[in-house]
């Protein structure tokens, strides 16, 4: 049973928060280090597609005010608001490092699950093709990908992955409940009528995921070079804005 370390963060600024999953990228594929981590949003941040065009996002209204930052990965763009995130660091001495449509079906899978135990039935998206989204909505969650997983035909929860040349991230985001900067999108409590508690939802995909991957995960958090790298990332791309309005 491999160790993993699990990162529980407190909200910070989303420049920050991609910086820190970048890092970790790189500790996993430097020193092999897995880590699970679980972050939130300072405020609400609209979040780029690393395609996207900078400009697409005047055409989104109500989240003109939002911090904005652009991610490494692909994929449409995301409020991030009211909402979990989560990473996972795989290095490749896990065949799951390279299995990444089983990597994604995994962890949505335990979120499924996780759901049902509170009496909450989604289940994952099909029918709508791999890696290519079915519309071309400016925002993620109005996209579908098999493999998302959804409440009906509404889209709560999509991943994304970034490599490299010896790990993979992958991060996604569980909607919790709807924002204001995207009034179009119902999170889990509108759905279902039901609020999940953040602490509860961390602590039950930690036990899911962790066993489903046969992982002996021990609370730790960033070491100081991460820190020290996380800073220089955070400085020189994501809180750029070279990186940001690149395209």
């Amino acid at each position: 049973m491999p160790d993993a370390r699990l990162i529980v963060d407190s909200p910070a600024a989303g420049a920050w928060n991609m910086a820190v999953d970048q890092a970790l990228l790189q500790s996993a594929n430097d020193s092999r280090q897995m880590t699970l981590r679980f972050y939130q949003w300072s405020q609400p941040t609209l979040s780029l597609g690393y395609f996207q065009k900078a400009a697409e996002r005047q055409a989104h209204a109500p989240s003109l005010n939002c911090s904005l930052v652009r991610r490494s990965s692909g994929g449409g763009a995301i409020l991030h608001d009211r909402e979990l995130t989560y990473s996972i660091c795989v290095p490749d001495d896990n065949r799951l490092s390279s299995a990444s449509t089983e990597l994604y079906d995994l962890v949505h899978q335990q979120i499924i699950e996780l759901l049902a135990e509170r009496g909450i039935e989604a289940s994952l998206a099909t029918g709508c093709g791999r890696g290519v989204a079915k519309g071309c909505s400016f925002l993620c969650f109005e996209r579908l990908t098999d493999g998302d997983v959804v409440i009906g035909r509404n889209k709560i929860c999509g991943s994304a992955q970034r490599r490299m040349k010896h790990a993979v991230v992958q991060h996604g985001s569980l909607l919790l409940n709807q924002s204001e900067c995207a009034p179009e999108l119902p999170g889990v409590q509108e759905l279902t009528g039901q609020a999940l508690e953040i602490s509860d939802v961390v602590a039950g995909l930690t036990e899911r995921i962790s066993g489903a991957l046969g992982l002996r995960l021990s609370a730790g958090q960033l070491t100081p070079e991460e820190i020290a790298a996380a800073k220089d990332i955070e400085r020189q791309r994501f809180a750029a804005d070279g990186w940001t309005l690149r395209r």
